[in-house]
């Protein structure tokens, strides 16, 4: 055999081992996903919060009504993942009135009331 042969071959191997392991990779993935979604569809059913996140996949802007309910269950889902407690009764309709997202209005009593004097130096 001459040089030329064992090259090829060589090539040959090298790509039949790539076509292989991206099969075995493909074989893989797919095996992970139909074991994911198993166990997600039972959680729809325990959960009513995300039972109702589910519906709320399919609701368009013209239901009105459905829409207020699903952004009301996407905030409380925000509030549990974000581990904030339960606004008061009263908080709710100030801070939901001046957003379509339902977010609290920023707090700014922290700022200062006006700008700082600017002092010089003396050194220019």
């Amino acid at each position: 055999m001459n040089t030329k042969t064992i090259k090829r071959l060589l090539t040959l191997a090298a790509a039949v081992l790539i076509v292989l392991e991206v099969a075995a990779c493909a074989i893989r993935l797919r095996g992970d996903e139909a074991q994911t979604n198993a166990p997600a569809s039972a959680d729809v059913t325990s959960d009513p919060l995300t039972a109702k996140l589910a519906e709320c996949r399919s609701v368009t802007y013209e239901q009105k009504d459905a829409l207020s309910e699903c952004r009301k269950a996407w905030a409380e889902k925000r509030r549990q993942f974000l581990g904030q407690k339960a606004p008061a009764a009263s908080d709710t309709g100030a801070a939901h009135a001046g957003s379509s997202l339902f977010a609290a209005p920023k707090d700014e009593s922290r700022l200062p009331s006006g700008y700082p004097s600017i002092q010089q130096t003396g050194k220019e």
